[in-house]
């Protein structure tokens, strides 16, 4: 390896050699002027040793500003195609799902012994050198050589740290110590674990507790609205092994039952002919109440007596307690689905139980109620103030998915029954308790999880459809558009002509959802990268944000005003983002509307200032710098410095010029340039205004990608309209995730970026990779094992 010199007579002529000698990806190290122009040394990039793992392993190595790949990460730059490589999940054989590749293997770092001292330095003359002499060759050899040196030191401290899982900063390692400190299991430590954002691994303990919270809380199903249960009544049956509490528990839900409709609507029912006392001690709780008993022996039916208590709304039968492992406990079970009324069973778990013992009880108990012929309704906690740990009951319950009703914590009745306040609960869990020796020393974290088991999902199957729908939930809970979204992505498996039948539902105006649309994005008459249709428009949210809502291009009317009065009339938007200055007839309708508006415009774009015809880029000076702020653009962090000049058209009409200059926050460097021409309002809130429609500018660029992947490759294909608006949908939802700093995004990037391995950085392009990855996941779910995400509407 050696660095090469360039001789040129100016600049672009020496670089016109190094292109053709070393190639586009050449390594400056140096350049001067000389006598015979300019001298530039350079290095081709495959010259240069790697140096570990991580992206650009060549020093120095830059992409221009704004210039994202066209690939995956871990590919070289080339042609834009679809992913590709293993989906982490086998899409339905009626829908293509192309899926982009795993980041490529690095190889092993180099050397790092330490030379000896009659070893040669990079900078020392060398035989066959063409400038042996040359103090400035010389020098920037030994610069070369201490870069790498400075590398392999580096590699080879990373390598000999501790091992990975036992660094006391790393918070997997402290949110997995707490996790099982408080009785959870391995495998939901390792689900929730490898969802981690890579911005707490080694961030503030409180931020890792929190987050970790906010898992558990969203896992854990309870109910959330007791009026409508108790105001609908029905058959209820309390099961679960001995001294669990169910004679108790059955009596205080009947008093509070009672204390809402009065005596006359409820009846007990007992079947516990085993226990001594049993039947009495419903009958006195019964009689403080005012409401009926009846005693049945546990092998008669219930059909004739639930049919004698038709008129009571709410019937509560206390079962018989039996072990898991009592061989009569199906028999017992499915004499509770013989009756022509319904009967919803609800398991109370004892807290204070062995996690081992909780499993066995959920196992068993459930499948008894499956051949009876429907799962268990629901769970009651018992005896939350003997235990010492909750960690193990609530694993279960998340894991069993079994919805928490209630939470029972001493003898009192009712006032010991209270609805589940998952916050509360999950709080009480995490809370640090004294060392046990019966909680074994956790096991050590390994930091990268493993991407096998998303994309085999052939292991922890229930784990990861968990994961899948907690994301799903929240993306359709935050985003506007997102139910949209998942309803129509089914459809490409559908023949063509059923799939132009269900475009209706994408036609018109976007259906937006909770979240309202405030701002209208209003993209380039130019097709979508690689196709020949057009991107469509886009709501944006109050703070400028994408919503997964587009409007298809061939449904907006031909007119541009009348396309801006479109979504004013229906939407209610104010604001629109143009691709270029409104015509004269958009801006009368805009000014007699009241709306505001934002347009693109090119450098050379000329207006009037002071009298004077010039160029947007000649009055950039002038314009000075009003506000500075922080911004995301293309997955790097920015400082956005924005101004603004009166001016105006040569009609006369009033316009402000707006110029902003995108830097790297830490070396000043200037990424980016750009120009706005907008209606002459009040300027305060503009720069927050800049940023969104500078964002925006990946949204399109995303669109031409995600297009590209639904291609199809077998079949009747997909319908082009439908095409466009998936990939712009996607491309919106991937734009919206990286830009959004609200802890909800935070937890979803993290789940997305789980998918992908958990190694690659976020940006919106790494985001819409992992978007379809969660997609052709949850297809391969609802393929194999029905609708147990519960997705959108079906769309057969």
């Amino acid at each position: 390896m050696s660095v090469q010199r360039f001789v040129g007579a100016n600049s672009r002529e020496a670089m016109r050699r190094v292109r053709a000698a070393l190639g586009d990806d050449a390594l400056i190290l140096a350049n001067r002027r000389v006598a015979e122009g300019v001298e530039i040394l350079a290095l081709a990039e495959e010259m240069v040793p790697p140096a570990g793992p991580g992206p650009g392993s060549a020093v120095g190595e830059a992409r221009p500003a704004g210039e994202a790949p066209d690939r995956p990460s871990g590919a070289h730059a080339g042609p834009a195609s679809r992913p590709a490589g293993s989906s982490p999940a086998a899409a339905p054989p009626a829908v293509s799902r192309p899926a982009p590749s795993a980041p490529a293997e690095h190889t092993p770092p180099p050397d790092t012994a330490a030379p000896s001292p009659g070893d040669p330095r990079p900078g020392d003359p060398r035989p066959g050198d063409p400038n042996p002499g040359d103090p400035f060759a010389a020098f920037s050899e030994r610069l070369l050589g201490e870069m790498q040196d400075l590398r392999a030191l580096l590699v080879g401290r990373q390598e000999a740290a501790a091992p990975v899982g036992t660094a006391e900063d790393d918070n997997r390692v402290m949110l997995n110590r707490r996790l099982q400190g408080a009785g959870y299991g391995n495998a939901l430590a390792r689900e929730l674990l490898d969802a981690l954002p890579l911005e707490l691994v080694h961030a503030t303990a409180e931020a890792a507790l929190a987050w970790l919270e906010r898992q558990l809380v969203s896992r854990l199903a309870v109910l959330d609205d007791e009026s409508r249960l108790l105001d609908e009544g029905g058959v209820f049956a309390l099961l679960g092994p001995t001294g669990v509490g169910k004679t108790t528990t059955t009596a205080k839900l009947a008093a509070r039952y009672v204390m809402r409709h009065g005596a006359g609507g409820v009846a007990l029912v007992t079947t516990d002919s085993y226990r001594i006392g049993a039947h009495e001690q419903l009958r006195i709780y019964a009689r403080l109440m005012g409401a009926e008993v009846h005693a049945l022996d546990a092998d008669a039916p219930l059909d004739d007596l639930l049919a004698r208590l038709a008129d009571k709304r709410l019937v509560i039968i206390d079962t018989v307690g039996m072990s898991q492992r009592d061989r009569r406990l199906v028999d017992q079970v499915a004499r509770l689905g013989q009756g022509a009324r319904p009967v919803r069973r609800l398991l109370l778990l004892n807290a204070a139980s062995h996690g081992e013992t909780l499993e066995e009880v959920v196992e068993t108990y459930q499948r008894a109620s499956l051949a009876a012929g429907a799962p268990l309704y629901g769970a009651i906690l018992t005896k939350v103030d003997e235990a010492p740990r909750l960690g193990a009951v609530l694993d279960i319950a998340i894991r069993h998915d079994l919805r928490l009703h209630y939470v029972s914590q001493g003898q009192q009745v009712p006032e010991d029954l209270r609805l589940v306040d998952p916050h509360g609960l999950v709080g009480q869990s995490l809370t640090p308790v004294d060392d046990s020796a019966f909680v074994g020393e956790p096991l050590a974290w390994q930091a990268t999880p493993s991407a096998r088991r998303w994309r085999g999902l052939s292991r922890s199957l229930l784990g990861q459809g968990r994961s899948l729908a907690v994301v799903m939930a929240q993306l359709r809970a935050r985003v506007g558009g997102v139910a949209a979204l998942d309803a129509a992505w089914p459809l490409q498996g559908l023949p063509l002509a059923r799939q132009q039948a269900h475009l209706d539902r994408l036609r018109g105006l976007p259906a937006i959802g909770e979240e309202a649309a405030a701002v209208m994005l209003w993209s380039r008459h130019g097709p979508i990268k690689g196709s020949q249709c057009r991107l469509p428009a886009l709501c944006l949210n109050a703070r400028g944000l994408p919503l997964a809502a587009p409007w298809p291009s061939h449904c907006q009317p031909a007119g541009e005003a009348e396309r801006l009065a479109a979504v004013e009339t229906r939407l209610g938007v104010d604001r629109h983002f143009l691709p270029r200055c409104p015509s004269a007839a958009a801006r009368r309708h805009l000014l007699d509307a009241g709306s505001d508006w934002l347009a693109l415009a090119q450098a050379n774009t000329r207006v009037i200032f002071e009298g004077e015809r010039l160029a947007l880029k000649a009055l950039a000076e002038q314009a000075g710098v009003h506000d500075t702020l922080n911004c995301r653009y293309r997955g790097r962090e920015g400082r956005l410095a924005t101004g603004w000049l009166p001016v105006s058209l040569s009609d006369g009409t009033p316009l402000q010029a707006w110029f902003a200059v995108l830097r790297d926050p830490d070396t000043g460097r200037r990424r980016l340039t750009r120009y706005w021409l907008a209606a002459d309002k009040a300027a305060a809130s503009r720069p927050v205004l800049l940023v969104a429609h500078l964002v925006a500018e990946e949204w399109s660029s995303l669109a031409g990608r995600a297009w590209q992947w639904l291609a199809p490759e077998a079949g009747e294909g997909v319908d082009t309209e439908l095409r466009a608006w998936l990939a712009s949908a996607l491309a919106a939802l991937a734009v919206r995730l990286d830009q959004e700093t609200a802890d909800w995004a935070m937890d979803v990037r993290g789940h997305l970026l789980a998918l992908l391995g958990g190694s690659r950085k976020r940006s919106a392009a790494v985001l819409l990779e992992a978007l379809w990855h969660l997609l052709a996941a949850r297809d391969a779910f609802v393929l194999a094992a029905g609708p147990l995400l519960g997705g959108g509407d079906d769309a057969s």
